[in-house]
């Protein structure tokens, strides 16, 4: 018998897709249809065209239906492909199975079912797959491949990169194995190296998807935002709606300080590919740092929910809960996390942080210590560690740091917190010379990197805020609004520059029974630029609404802030206390807003701020690592704590940080009493008061009083002395 008009159409097909040409055997599959509708290998081998063309979807469902009709092990097999890329991985294990079930030895169906298992986060089973394929068909480089994914995220790097140079031996140019060991050397600190594999990746399949992710993924660790914007403006041409691509470039742009442009990508890239767990998680990181936390965390538990067992969703879950007080989510999350990834060294060092945030410090030290048993090379626990401990710290971990500062792979980022840990570590040993080296290095890099990230401080724009809150607060805009606000007596607002006893003095009131320490909250903040809205002004000029503002509005604002602040305690302390330093710039819209609140300015000797600040490492303050950006500061800080004095309706407490260590009795007694509380002698032990410090502070609220942070600027007077002499002359210094 001649063959049918389908056979002809199917031998043709076949022909053309054996040797890669897909529009060919696309149009012949097709006519094979036509002939014969029913055709179960025209129906498979078209879904698989289209599966290669990306067009996932439109693949399952030609291949769903071929194994309706002839349920065989190869279709199952390229069923569970093209689910997987889906974003279907429980389902692709199902058909990966089938096939199994239908054909035991099979290692296609096997890597295929190792793919699925490793999509969703079932490292250990996804390696048992791999290994299986392997015992089936030795030197299976996709399944070699699998295997060497599957154990680096199980932390077993050296396994894993034993596995990934099997496949190099053999194929010496393999894009795939160069970009993913490349990439898991990056993260693992070899830096140079790692990056040198990329680009050999890259080169090597300037087409592929996964080897251009991973080049500009070095290429952002590597801090060279520039070169990976180029990498992915060039990869994006070619897939312009890869999700992986347009996450990548909203990390250069958050990289870069451009918020609302990295905000952009970050949804499309969740809008390509809604399961994409890393840009929500990022999403979520922007809103963590705009203190929008319920934002944050809505995401971060819709994102878990579909995928429990992922460790990044977690790491983020635990930062944002920790933002909100809720101390103990954010280490049970931390530990979940480590379940998962026992072996991830950075893990154990960011637990650490939490740990000492939370004032457990012995446990945070021994997870520092974790940390660098598992990676002699963990950046971010030495820097913990040395912040923690300052000079009790063990000699042999200040060796290691300092000899990590000279790694070829070390990132100035990671080489500025491990200056900064090293200035704490020798200023606590007196050893002040090494420390101002430490401090004036650290800063430099941090400065450098800002600057390169586009987040740079810029005094100009800080005067020109300043300014504008002195003509706009004035005793005629206060007497205007003087009936309106929030008359609440709970709130208490701790004002003042950063390092001037805020932290002290919110932890001292917090030990107090009748009241509650907030923390740092950027409600003041939120709430002024809710301003333009809540009058229906869209993006207008708060200053401008406000000089235009009835009661209603005012009124609005102030029970919008008195919200936030009820929530955090469910509105049960008679005092809740809002510690932001930066508020000392808003204390007229807080006014405003709570003409009965109370109001404590904490005040230090300004080069004793100025040092403090230097040898911080802090995570958001850009204005720290210039001593000529650090000496404005201070100035505009004065001018407005200057203005303020004149024009306040409200009293305001002035605390001296220094009064405060010569009679800690009688200062804690004056800070209660203003409060309008009953003396309670827990004050005087705050240091043993059990609740979270969200700020650089962390140790020193953990201790009783100390003095030897008084005049400690003296030791440091000539790296000070581009600050001391600006400020001297106008603050009596």
């Amino acid at each position: 018998m001649p063959d049918s008009p389908a056979e002809v159409r199917l031998r043709s097909a076949l022909e053309h897709h054996r040797n890669g040409r897909l529009d060919e055997a696309a149009r012949d599959y097709e006519a094979a249809l036509r002939a014969q509708p029913g055709d179960a290998d025209a129906m498979r081998y078209l879904g698989v065209i289209l599966h290669q063309r990306g067009e996932h979807a439109n693949a399952v469902h030609l291949i769903e239906r071929s194994v309706e009709v002839r349920p065989d092990a190869q279709a199952f097999c390229n069923l569970a492909e093209a689910l997987r890329a889906c974003g279907r991985p429980a389902e692709a294990g199902a058909a990966a199975r089938r096939a199994l079930e239908l054909r035991p030895r099979y290692p296609e169906a096997q890597v295929n079912l190792a793919a699925a298992l490793f999509a969703q986060d079932q490292f250990a089973q996804a390696e048992s797959a791999a290994r299986a394929a392997l015992a089936l068909r030795p030197g299976y480089a996709l399944a070699s491949l699998a295997l060497a994914d599957a154990l680096r995220e199980q932390d077993r790097l050296d396994e894993a990169e034993r596995a990934y140079r099997a496949v190099l031996v053999a194929t010496p140019a393999h894009p795939i194995a160069l970009g993913n060991l490349g990439w898991m050397l990056v993260q693992a600190g070899r830096m140079k190296e790692g990056l040198e594999l990329c680009r050999s990746a890259a080169a090597q399949s300037p087409g592929a998807l996964g080897p251009q992710e991973n080049l500009a993924r070095a290429l952002l660790v590597n801090g060279r935002t520039d070169e990976a914007m180029g990498a992915l403006e060039a990869a994006l041409k070619l897939a312009p709606d890869a999700a992986v691509l347009n996450l990548l470039a909203g990390i250069a742009w958050h990289g870069l300080g451009d918020v609302r442009e990295a905000r952009k990508w970050f949804e499309r890239a969740r809008q390509i590919d809604p399961a994409l767990v890393e840009a929500q998680v990022r999403l979520a990181n922007l809103e963590s740092e705009s203190d929008n936390q319920e934002a944050a965390l809505e995401i971060l538990n819709a994102a878990l929910a579909r995928h429990p067992l992922h460790t990044e969703v977690l790491v983020a879950r635990a930062k944002a809960r920790l933002a909100v007080g809720d101390v103990e989510g954010a280490i049970a999350d931390h530990r979940a996390a480590i379940e998962l990834r026992p072996g991830a060294a950075a893990l154990h060092a960011t637990l650490g942080g939490t740990l000492a945030s939370a004032g457990d410090i012995d446990a945070a030290v021994a997870c520092e210590r974790k940390a660098i048993a598992l990676n002699a090379r963990c950046v971010p626990a030495y820097a913990g560690l040395l912040t923690a401990l300052r000079h009790k710290a063990k000699e042999p971990e200040r060796d290691a740091a300092l000899q990590l500062l000279d790694a070829p792979w070390m990132t100035d980022e990671w080489r500025s917190a491990l200056h900064m840990g090293l200035a704490a570590y020798f200023d606590g040993r007196a050893d002040y010379a090494a420390a101002g080296e430490h401090m004036v290095r650290g800063n430099a890099l941090r400065l450098a990197l800002d600057t390169r990230r586009g987040k740079s401080y810029d005094p100009g724009q800080y005067e020109t805020l300043a300014s504008e809150m002195i003509a706009t607060f004035t005793p005629e805009l206060f007497e205007r609004l003087r009936p309106y606000g929030e008359q609440s007596a709970r709130p208490v607002f701790i004002v003042g520059m950063p390092r001037s006893g805020t932290t002290l003095t919110e932890q001292i009131l917090a030990s107090h029974p009748s009241a509650f320490g907030a923390g740092e909250r950027r409600f003041a903040h939120r709430g002024f630029g809710l301003l333009p809205r809540l009058m229906g002004r869209g993006q207008q000029d708060p200053f401008a609404c406000l000089r235009e503002a009835e009661g209603s509005v005012i009124e609005a604002a102030a029970r919008w802030h008195l919200d936030q602040l009820a929530a955090l305690d469910g509105g049960r302390a008679a005092r809740i206390v809002d510690k932001m330093p930066d508020n000392y710039s808003l204390l007229g819209w807080l006014a405003v807003l709570f003409p009965k609140a109370r109001f404590i300015h904490c005040r230090r000797d300004l080069r004793d701020i100025a040092l403090s600040c230097w040898i911080t490492n802090f995570s958001s303050i850009r204005w720290a690592n210039d001593l000529g950006h650090l000496a404005h500061r201070i100035e505009q800080y004065s001018r407005l704590m200057a203005h303020w004095r004149r024009v306040l309706p409200v009293r305001v407490l002035e605390l001296d940080y220094e009064a405060m260590v010569a009679d800690q009795v009688g200062q804690s007694r004056r800070l209660v009493e203003f409060l309008g509380l009953e003396w309670d002698e827990r004050c005087l032990s705050f240091f043993k008061t059990q609740r979270v410090v969200r700020t650089a502070s962390i140790a020193q609220v953990r201790e009783p009083i100390y003095n030897r942070s008084i005049a400690r600027w003296v030791h440091y007077e000539a790296m000070l002395e581009p600050v001391i002499s600006r400020l001297g002359a106008g603050m009596g210094l």
